[in-house]
């Protein structure tokens, strides 16, 4: 009877664990609730501008990342709206970004 009672402790500690895992953290502030692991959102840089080169007739492009673009171009997902003598302006979705270079960088 003794062993058979020592069994049942033994049995009945070695399953506690598996019975006392709560589902929520009982530590946690009333009305927490732990974020879902939402899906991991990738970002992109912006791309580095290199310059604008612009020509006589006001007709400038840009280089960017070391590749020579001009407007309705697109570089890592952004596609270049606008560039003029001083900033290039780069949109994805309904954002824009401005981007501009030091006058140094102007080339007419």
């Amino acid at each position: 009877m003794k062993v058979l009672n020592k069994l049942a402790v033994l049995f009945a500690m070695s399953v506690m664990p598996f019975l006392v895992f709560a589902d929520n953290d009982p530590t946690a502030p009333l009305g927490y609730q732990a974020p879902s692991q939402a899906k991991k959102v990738t970002t992109q840089r912006l791309p580095n501008l290199n310059a604008i080169l612009c020509s006589s007739d006001n007709r400038c492009s840009a280089v960017m990342n070391g590749r020579s673009l001009t407007a309705g171009q697109s570089i890592s997902g952004y596609v270049i709206s606008a560039i003029n003598d001083s900033s290039v302006t780069l949109k994805r979705g309904e954002r824009r970004w401005s981007l501009t270079v030091f006058n140094e960088q102007v080339v007419q």
